[in-house]
């Protein structure tokens, strides 16, 4: 499908083209190799290609969300992340591991379900939720 969908990107002159893969966990190694092969055929079509890959994470997942992230980044070269559900309890605290061992810098978070809810990430407003000030 994704080779399908540059050829078509590319034939209408399209200047973006996002490719959502299904969601993989990722010790299914079929999976990751199906994901691998993905951004080879997008690479050999358009090379240095894709541009971005980033990959969602749920904040409530804690700190498997590394292990997750470790192994996504050895499977293809991750240029961020989109932190969802940091409108629940979770405090997300696991980008902080994330950027320091694997230095992806988170893109996007996500604080509800609706296409508004889906914001640019601030690290100053990040840092201010997880330690705010005590008046």
């Amino acid at each position: 499908m994704a080779h399908d969908a540059i050829v078509s990107a590319k034939t209408h002159g399209a200047d973006v083209l996002i490719i959502d893969t299904a969601g993989r966990l990722h010790n299914k190694t079929n999976l990751m190799r199906e994901l691998e092969k993905v951004y080879r055929v997008v690479n050999k079509l358009t090379p240095g290609a894709p541009h971005y890959s980033l990959l969602v994470l749920d904040a409530t997942t804690g700190m498997n969300a590394l292990v997750q992230a470790r192994e996504f980044h050895k499977a293809v070269h991750l240029n961020g992340l989109v932190i969802t559900k940091l409108d629940g309890t979770s405090k997300g605290g696991m980008v902080v591991a994330i950027q320091k061992e694997l230095g992806i810098p988170v893109k996007f978070i996500g604080v509800g379900e609706q296409p508004e809810d889906l914001q640019t990430f601030s690290a100053q407003n990040f840092v201010h939720a997880l330690f705010p000030d005590e008046d």
